[in-house]
């Protein structure tokens, strides 16, 4: 009982949490920089500075930054739904993470990041077994093998025709 308590305590903060940063990117409160800083040559550049100056440079692009936060950030707050924004939500979070670390933004970012996609992972584990279930589903379809098999040829193919090139 103690557990449902806090993963639905979890869901809640991320829910806002999330809801809050989506927000922030549709009404273009995030990525806003110095005009000076476009004339700034790319050297010059620190990597946070790059990663903003990247994801804000298209203002439809970071709306969709922020409707892919904020509708799993809604989704969480439901009780029928809370799975699928946390589903939803693992891909965006994960790369916020990534971004978060490659670019080296500031530790407290970097744990912050950490913290949210721990929560989400948190919540999905609680649903371990019906996504094992789902997964074992995929797999068990008719030609699911031949998929595999084929799909990895034309990587393999497409792979040795870029290293051929260069």
């Amino acid at each position: 009982m103690k557990s449902k308590v806090w993963i639905d305590i979890i869901r809640y903060l991320l829910g806002l949490v999330m809801i809050a940063y989506g927000l922030i990117k549709i009404l273009d409160f995030q990525f806003i920089l110095p005009e000076e800083v476009y004339n700034l040559q790319l050297y010059k550049i620190d990597g946070v500075t790059l990663a903003w100056v990247f994801l804000g440079y298209s203002s439809w692009f970071s709306k969709l930054l922020g409707f892919f936060e904020l509708i799993p950030g809604i989704l969480l707050l439901f009780n029928r739904t809370k799975y699928l924004g946390a589903l939803l939500l693992f891909p965006s979070l994960t790369a916020i993470f990534l971004i978060n670390n490659a670019y080296g933004f500031l530790l407290h970012m970097r744990i912050f990041t950490g913290i949210l996609l721990t929560i989400d992972v948190a919540i999905l584990y609680t649903v371990r077994s019906l996504i094992y279930q789902f997964l074992l589903e995929i797999i068990k379809q008719k030609n699911f093998k031949f998929e595999v098999v084929l799909n990895v040829i034309l990587v393999i193919a497409i792979l040795f025709i870029i290293l051929y090139i260069n």
